[in-house]
């Protein structure tokens, strides 16, 4: 969590105005009223116990700030965690720090594919660096930042766990954005990159800080959003109303600090951000008191984050109603892969459309097919690169990667 201060209230209506930019595309949202048994037991099944054990890992680094030596080791650890998952690729987005020569580690994306809407993205992300305010050196002040920001990385990794092996209609990203302690850095440069490429991100849900409950209060959630993102925001509200019912719910603001939604938002696209409480949240953060049993002193909490964040991402993507490993292998074959000038594609089962990704979820070709089992697609027209091939037949839908040189 970035905290900054606002001394006029001209000004905080100023930031507020300016974060809610027109959206790039339009989405509706379903107001939910009735549970789904699957979400529910995807939901149920979100752990207390490995939420903990990634927030005591992450905050056994002596700090996770980005210009640290230290950085690079959690963003390998992350990397690692993420290509142990069901996930269909790893991907790493380079940015640079504004008005400096540091370098500093990636924001990382773990990517699962869309069956039917590829090219649309469902993103849910947490900030992995962390800070203190107490020094200047690096590499020798301690910053554990279990609260802000290990809880809510934790959150989106178990989300990720529990979400990987499953098939969407639309493609899910689970990110972890780098320098956000230092103005949004990492994400801003990520969505701002995006938008340029027109990428169509349907919603961007955050988890930042979510461990910390002061003493007498009840779980509850404080949801950020702008205006303009409204409908996201009365989706949201419904989806927890509806699964949790005993538990508040309310739009907020912070008057101190911002996060990574504001990046999307920012750029066009619809985002918000579930936060522990506004007005009582962690007093330890930013410290080397920010640990664990200290600053993130109620996991169950953490957990219903998670739930809440695993629920939402899981229905908006469009869960599929079998988990992948049950799904009917679809007999299909690319080649020669990697292709230069063409591939020839070859399906058991009649083929009727051929979809062309790139990284980008941009779509590059699409075909239209009759049903023949084999059809070549000319690649002299796209630039070197990986592309995620969509082939839908008589007996479903599959994904291929593509190697273009």
């Amino acid at each position: 969590m970035r905290k900054i201060w606002i001394t006029a209230f001209w000004m905080a209506l100023g930031i507020v105005a300016y974060a809610q930019s027109p959206h790039i595309y339009e989405h509706n949202y379903p107001i939910v009223t009735t549970e789904d048994p699957q979400i529910r037991s995807l939901m149920d099944a979100v752990s207390a116990d490995s939420i903990e054990a990634n927030i005591e890992h992450l905050s056994s680094y002596h700090t996770r700030r980005y210009d640290s030596r230290f950085i690079w080791d959690v963003q390998d650890w992350l990397v690692r965690y993420y290509q142990k998952l069901d996930v269909d690729m790893v991907m790493l987005h380079n940015f640079p720090v504004p008005d400096s020569d540091i370098e500093t580690a990636d924001n990382i994306l773990a990517v699962k594919w869309g069956t039917t809407k590829p090219d649309e993205f469902v993103i849910c992300g947490a900030h992995y660096d962390s800070w203190n305010s107490d020094g200047s050196d690096p590499d020798t002040i301690r910053s554990p930042g279990a609260d802000d920001n290990a809880s809510g990385v934790a959150g989106i990794l178990e989300t990720a766990r529990l979400l990987s092996p499953y098939k969407f209609e639309r493609s899910i990203i689970f990110a972890n954005w780098n320098a956000e302690e230092i103005g949004l850095v990492g994400s801003a440069a990520y969505a701002h990159d995006m938008a340029e490429q027109g990428m169509d991100i349907v919603a961007y849900f955050n988890l930042d800080m979510t461990g910390y409950l002061a003493e007498g209060s009840d779980i509850h959630v404080n949801l950020m959003y702008t205006t303009r993102d409204s409908l996201l925001g009365d989706y949201v509200k419904s989806f927890s109303r509806t699964y949790f019912p005993e538990m508040r719910i309310w739009q907020d603001w912070l008057a101190w600090g911002d996060s990574d939604y504001s990046s999307f938002n920012r750029n066009g696209y619809a985002a918000i951000h579930p936060f522990e409480d506004t007005h009582a949240s962690s007093p330890f953060i930013h410290t080397r008191q920010d640990v664990l049993g200290l600053s993130v002193n109620n996991l169950e909490q953490s957990k219903r984050f998670t739930e809440l964040n695993l629920g939402t991402v899981a229905l908006l993507a469009g869960l599929q109603p079998t988990s992948a490993s049950e799904y009917k292998t679809l007999n299909v074959a690319l080649y020669p892969n990697p292709t230069h000038d063409a591939v020839n594609l070859w399906a058991e089962d009649g083929l009727q459309k051929v979809v062309l990704n790139n990284l980008m979820g941009q779509q590059t070709k699409v075909m239209a097919l009759d049903g023949e089992n084999r059809c070549v697609i000319n690649t002299t027209d796209l630039t070197s690169g990986i592309y995620i091939v969509t082939v839908v037949t008589s007996q479903g839908t599959t994904t291929q990667r593509l190697v273009v040189y």
